[in-house]
């Protein structure tokens, strides 16, 4: 009863998130080539820098950061199989959250709604993925940066040590960089027709910079970005998560409802909304608006903005304290314990792989498991070329089977891309592009168009069924 007599409200929504989060399956397309790469690692024992996993690319350099992070997932699915990965991502959304109550304002009700509608935000992409480290460190940085802003401590020098690791994390460390120059620039102000800056803020940045190149690959990886999206050109266009998102979706409504409730808040409130805060706004929406995967940032980072402004509001003004109440430690428990109950219970009916799989195959995430099979008992000869979403779960299922494609569109570029597409949806010189590759046979999800052509022009479908279709060339 003391444990409960503590318990505050938002106690209970992380519980919730947490146990909400271990309920469903979060692996996806991406999930399996960043297993595969970690296996390899670990296997062979050394770093993965160029491609050995297609054949479109065969020892090409790849140099990327998420090293760390691949091994990891690798050795928690080698270990613990697809549930722990599920368990995983869910701890990890759990400490994102609890951090950002953390930098939160107003009352515990406040915060409280501000973290179920950041948790309902960031879900669409809270994934088993090395990108959800950079929610991590996005979160780090700024509760550290709001503290200094706020006067309450300075912890500075924790920015370079984070940035190391976030650089070794995943390719969007840059972001570390862009939110110290966002509250540099908040911190500007104008004393005797003179310009002034906080100038700890501004040394942090060549600090941060230097401590980017900390990684296996060195300076490199500062220009890992840039490359990365010169390189993807018009394929960009064609994969859902990097185009702009879609309200006529329900995924994407919590956002706008955050955004819609963040307008309203700075509309009422008394209080002057800061230069840090505006650009804070400006920036991450301005980057979910160019991108759906970069919703999950903004659903981090409104919420901030959104306290800072609702607590000003005459319902959110916290009341006098009231008598305790002798019923609250017994609805706490109530909630507790039926949190907890149900959240064993979704694990334990998630713990079995095949559930996992099951789910996978449903949302046609992977191929069916009866068409891996039957490739691993027909063994069918040459080259294949396969579903783009399949490319990571079948290097990983079938590693004898170099893949056409993949997720990584950093290294296959506009080029690789922009022929897959021209198969899939027959563009001109479909057939050529077979040809050129010498490809034998092929499996696709069964409502390409090309699962309707292929058969016309003298292909043998081999297999069949709800999801997955293997052609023969003749």
């Amino acid at each position: 009863m003391r444990l409960l007599k503590k318990l505050e409200l938002y106690h209970i929504v992380l519980l919730g998130t947490f146990f909400l989060n271990v309920s469903r399956v979060t692996l996806d397309a991406d999930t399996w080539w960043h297993l595969n790469a970690g296996r390899w690692m670990v296997e062979h024992g050394q770093l993965l820098t160029t491609d050995v996993f297609s054949f479109t690319r065969f020892g090409e350099s790849w140099q990327v950061p998420g090293w760390p992070v691949q091994i990891g997932m690798y050795l928690i699915y080698d270990h613990f199989g697809p549930a722990g990965l599920n368990i995983a991502t869910a701890l990890m959304m759990t400490i994102v959250l609890w951090v950002l109550y953390r930098i939160l304002s107003g009352s515990e009700l406040l915060k409280a709604g501000g973290l179920v509608l950041a948790g309902s935000v960031m879900v669409i992409h809270t994934l088993a993925r090395p990108a959800l480290l950079t929610l991590l460190f996005t979160v780090l940085f700024l509760h550290i940066l709001e503290s200094y802003r706020q006067k309450q401590n300075n912890r500075l020098w924790l920015l370079s040590v984070l940035m190391a690791l976030w650089a070794n994390s995943h390719g969007l460390f840059w972001l570390g960089i862009g939110l110290v120059g966002i509250y540099l620039t908040g911190s500007v102000q104008i004393v005797e027709k003179k310009l002034r800056f906080d100038h700890h803020l501004l040394a942090q940045l060549p600090v941060l910079m230097a401590a980017a190149c900390l990684n296996p690959y060195g300076p490199k990886m500062l220009g890992y970005i840039i490359q990365s999206a010169a390189s993807q050109g018009q394929a960009v266009e064609f994969i859902t998560e990097w185009q702009s998102p879609n309200f006529h979706i329900g995924q994407t409504l919590p956002f706008l409802l955050l955004l819609l409730m963040t307008l309203a808040a700075l509309g009422f409130s008394q209080k002057r909304i800061l230069h840090t805060d505006c650009l804070l706004l400006l920036a991450f929406v301005g980057l979910a608006l160019l991108s759906g995967r970069n919703i999950a940032l903004a659903g981090l980072v409104i919420p901030i903005v959104l306290t800072r402004h609702a607590a000003e509001l005459p319902c959110f003004i916290p009341s006098p304290p009231r008598p305790v109440n002798t019923r609250v430690p017994a609805l706490a428990a109530l909630c507790v314990g039926s949190l907890c109950l149900f959240g064993l219970y979704r694990v334990a009916m998630l713990l079995p792989a095949d559930a996992s799989f099951s789910a996978l195959e449903k949302e046609a995430l992977i191929p069916s498991r009866q068409a891996i099979a039957w490739i691993q008992e027909n063994r069918p000869a040459g080259r294949m070329f396969n579903s783009y979403n399949w490319g990571g779960y079948l290097q990983w299922a079938l590693p004898e089977y170099p893949v056409f494609v993949d997720g990584r569109t950093d290294l296959y570029g506009n080029e690789i891309v922009m022929q897959w597409y021209a198969v899939t949806i027959l563009t001109e010189g479909w057939q050529d592009v077979l040809d050129a590759w010498d490809i034998h046979w092929v499996i696709l999800e069964k409502d390409w168009p090309a699962i309707q052509a292929l058969p016309l022009a003298g292909w043998q479908v081999r297999y069949q069924d709800a999801t997955t279709v293997i052609l023969e060339k003749p």
